[in-house]
């Protein structure tokens, strides 16, 4: 007998629950995941608490005038950091790679204006008909190239202008992408 292999099937091995780039740092106890108690335990440092109380899991630090004050943990400020953090690296990233394309296109212009000017001639002293016969001859001549020598481009050039062409609107689209969902995030929150 002879089975049937499918291949346009999906399989899922999530968390029941979870968001497709939204970390979980607290689980549906209260408790934190790893991810939660790492970043816990940083902002523990950052703010300097140093002590840890090992029978409710937090951090506190002590003072004359106000006592014992215990971190809250928050793991909703921690996904939202992480959604800001990806946001400014996509937007750098968005940013940069505009700036390349920009250079690249004011790089080939520049080229072709200096092509233009060194082959410009002197129209004062020639007449209507050799002019006619000049712009014939040139016509000619591109279309020959364009047929039997197309223009050479280095391979450098044309893989950066299409990495640029695929890049650029791709990091554009995951930027506002990336925006809507933190101004989502926060009209709920």
């Amino acid at each position: 007998m002879r089975r049937n292999i499918y291949t346009d099937e999906l399989y899922h091995y999530g968390i029941k629950g979870m968001k497709w780039g939204v970390r979980r740092y607290q689980n549906d106890d209260g408790s934190l995941t790893d991810k939660g108690k790492k970043r816990y335990d940083r902002d523990a440092r950052e703010k300097e608490y140093d002590k840890y109380d090992e029978s409710t899991g937090t951090y506190y630090k002590t003072s004359k005038k106000n006592g014992r004050s215990d971190l809250q943990v928050d793991a909703s400020r921690y996904v939202k950091e992480d959604l800001e953090r990806s946001k400014n690296v996509i937007d750098s990233t968005n940013r940069i790679t505009n700036e390349i394309s920009n250079a690249n296109r004011k790089s080939m212009e520049r080229a072709n204006r200096k092509h233009k000017e060194k082959n410009r001639m002197n129209l004062d002293n020639m007449s209507d008909q050799e002019l006619r016969e000049k712009i014939n001859r040139e016509l000619l001549e591109r279309q020959y190239n364009d047929v039997f020598n197309p223009p050479k481009v280095s391979k450098g050039r044309q893989y950066a202008t299409d990495f640029l062409d695929i890049a650029g609107p791709v990091l554009s689209v995951t930027s506002s992408a990336l925006a809507i969902a933190i101004a989502v995030k926060q009209l709920r929150g």
